[in-house]
């Protein structure tokens, strides 16, 4: 009889699974945190490993904010809600996560049609990053999602062609379904640099480290790290969190005679809106 019931424990849902021990866990965290912990402790084995985090995380969110955001636990109805809180004084729908790549804006799009308000609070070396996604609805098509993106401009010359060692970066908003685009803000810095600059200064890098026997360089690698780090300077500068970021880009589009057009080519995008965004649009920004 034992063994049978193991392994009828052993087949359930592992959704049903956490979704057991998070009413447990929740429960007891209203009466004494310490416990709730230790038996969050003592579940790790049967929530696994991703369960487990997942739970962690939660707890560790609401022992942090449930004061400040005055939060409400929710019950899992397949509405991406963990909580209910108030935030900047309007109550949101939050959703915690350990790992913002498995999040998708769809998910939340239902419930944001008929007016409601959503933070994806993401967990991350011990810290939390409410992430607001509350795009607006498109004016125009009143289908797709404004997006804030980032665009890295060329060096900027005078009109003798001489170099101000600056570069200027552009706040750009898209419309997710009819393409529509707004540059929004426009700034100068001496230390953005654009991404056909980045790559031919990575590139030629990399071939002297080959001709030198150095470390090979991983260019894309490299562009990557630079894009994460200039979008999110620019977010914090625009007051707002960049969900894309690119620059100016050749588009072959024939490759016997080198033929193709000009375009804004995003270097990284959040992967909650990849679905939302082409990898390049045909616009010319230069002059924003």
């Amino acid at each position: 009889m034992a063994a049978k019931m193991w392994k009828a424990s052993k087949s359930r849902n592992p959704a049903e699974v956490y979704n057991e021990k998070r009413r447990i866990i929740f429960a007891q965290i209203q009466k004494d945190p310490a416990v709730a912990k230790t038996w969050l402790e003592g579940y790790r084995d049967t929530l696994g490993p991703a369960g487990y985090a997942g739970l962690k995380a939660e707890v560790a969110f609401f022992e942090q904010y449930h004061k400040d955001l005055n939060l409400v636990v929710a019950a899992d109805i397949g509405d991406a809600t963990d909580f209910v809180g108030v935030v900047d004084g309007a109550m949101h729908r939050i959703d915690v996560t350990t790992n913002v790549a498995f999040k998708r804006l769809a998910s939340y799009e239902p419930l944001q049609l008929k007016g409601a308000l959503y933070k994806v609070a993401v967990f991350d070396q011990g810290r939390f990053d409410l992430v607001d996604i509350n795009f607006p609805f498109c004016e125009h098509c009143k289908s797709g999602r404004i997006l804030p993106t980032a665009v890295l401009l060329e060096e900027n010359h005078n009109r003798h062609g001489d170099s101000q060692w600056s570069n200027d970066q552009l706040l750009v908003n898209i419309c997710s379904a009819c393409g529509e685009v707004e540059v929004a803000d426009r700034i100068t810095t001496p230390f953005l640099y654009d991404f056909q600059s980045l790559y031919r200064d990575l590139n030629e890098a990399k071939h002297e480290a080959e001709d030198f026997g150095e470390t090979p360089i991983d260019v894309r690698a490299e562009a990557g790290a630079y894009a994460r780090r200039a979008s999110r300077y620019l977010s914090d500068f625009f007051g707002t969190r960049l969900v894309a970021i690119g620059g100016k880009s050749y588009e072959i589009t024939n490759p016997r005679d080198g033929d193709g057009y000009w375009a804004v080519r995003f270097e990284d995008q959040l992967p909650l809106v990849q679905e939302h965004l082409q990898d390049n649009y045909p616009w010319d920004l230069t002059h924003g």
